[in-house]
């Protein structure tokens, strides 16, 4: 899975590189994450069962996931930044974008390019981070520690990774999760940029 994940980055490094930016990689790009939702919306359909079990488990501690993640999140940008002596303004904002990596470095290059360098490869390897580690402890840990280590991913492209291991229980949360990180991260990253 990993070696895809890069070559895949590579090979758009090297295209974006020769080619000129056009309208058409980002609207490709979210027709793909439309397929991916509409995919994982099949297979609720298909077995609805673990989405009821979920809403029905009486789990309200899980409506505070975004809450911890962010704070883990966070946390470890404060932390980050101390040992590589990032400000803490860049730190906080780099971990801000909660994996987020397409918007994070964008963002924070409008102010600092090397720093909006450093959003996307922390961002992105948070996702690679995700697809290593999942497998190996999903099936051993309950569901929100592999949700809340994809970060807004969990909403889309390490979804079905978190769902085959941490179970189709997994779905709901990771939608929950990812979709409240997603509209956290512009706020965060912009009110770190401000300070």
């Amino acid at each position: 899975m990993i070696k895809y994940i890069l070559l895949s980055l590579i090979s758009g490094i090297f295209i974006g590189y020769f080619l000129p930016y056009s309208q058409l990689y980002s609207t490709a790009g979210m027709g793909f994450l439309y397929i991916l939702i509409f995919i994982i919306g099949i297979s609720i359909g298909y077995n609805p069962e673990p989405v009821k079990r979920a809403l029905k488990s009486g789990k309200k501690s899980r409506l505070l996931l975004p809450l911890f993640s962010i704070g883990g999140a966070l946390s470890g940008g404060i932390i980050a930044g101390i040992i590589t002596e990032v400000p803490l303004k860049f730190s906080l904002a780099i971990a801000g974008g909660l994996g987020w990596y397409s918007l994070a470095g964008p963002m924070i290059s409008t102010v600092s390019p090397i720093y909006g360098a450093l959003a996307f490869l922390s961002n992105i390897g948070r996702e690679i981070i995700t697809y290593i580690t999942v497998p190996i402890i999903g099936e051993r840990s309950p569901p929100e520690v592999s949700i809340a280590m994809g970060g807004a991913t969990a909403m889309d492209t390490t979804l079905p990774l978190i769902t085959k291991f941490s179970g189709k229980e997994a779905v709901l949360w990771g939608l929950y999760n990812g979709s409240v990180l997603s509209v956290t991260a512009p706020v965060l990253i912009s009110v770190f940029l401000m300070v």
